[in-house]
């Protein structure tokens, strides 16, 4: 598949989640182009398409989180999630981004959670808010891994 094919690919994938806000598919179109950023797909072995998507970058100037690459999106199909997928996008993140990468993931995502400690990040701490994002009526967890640790 091409750039093009992916792009579309990853608005449907991340569209399987909920509304997407309107610059969305503009805003991954950049990043795929960054130099600074990774953005990785899976697809069907079977058939073309796209199921899976991950993406890694710097997030800097943040006030309540340390400045640093982040997962800033991990996302699969609701019919290929639990097929191990999502671990090997995180893990693929991990080795592209080389170095320490955090990840913020909501407290109630037991599934993501689970996922992120299998591939060896750590529990930095809970809060309302962490790195700009909001957790209405519940907390985030802020997570780190550095490169070399257990996979």
């Amino acid at each position: 598949m091409g750039a093009s094919d992916d792009l579309a690919g990853i608005v449907a994938v991340a569209a399987s989640r909920g509304r997407l806000p309107a610059d969305f598919a503009e805003r991954i179109d950049a990043r795929m182009t960054d130099a600074d950023w990774r953005v990785l797909v899976a697809e069907r072995t079977n058939a073309p398409g796209v199921i899976g998507w991950a993406m890694v970058g710097p997030w800097t100037g943040l006030v309540d989180a340390p400045d640093g690459r982040y997962v800033s999106a991990l996302t699969v199909t609701p019919e290929a999630r639990r097929s191990g997928i999502g671990g090997r996008l995180l893990g693929d993140l991990v080795v592209v981004a080389g170095g320490t990468v955090f990840s913020v993931v909501n407290a109630r995502n037991r599934a993501s959670l689970d996922l992120h400690r299998r591939q060896g990040f750590v529990e930095l701490g809970r809060a309302a808010r962490f790195a700009g994002i909001d957790f209405d009526g519940g907390s985030g967890v802020l997570l780190r891994r550095d490169q070399g640790g257990p996979a």
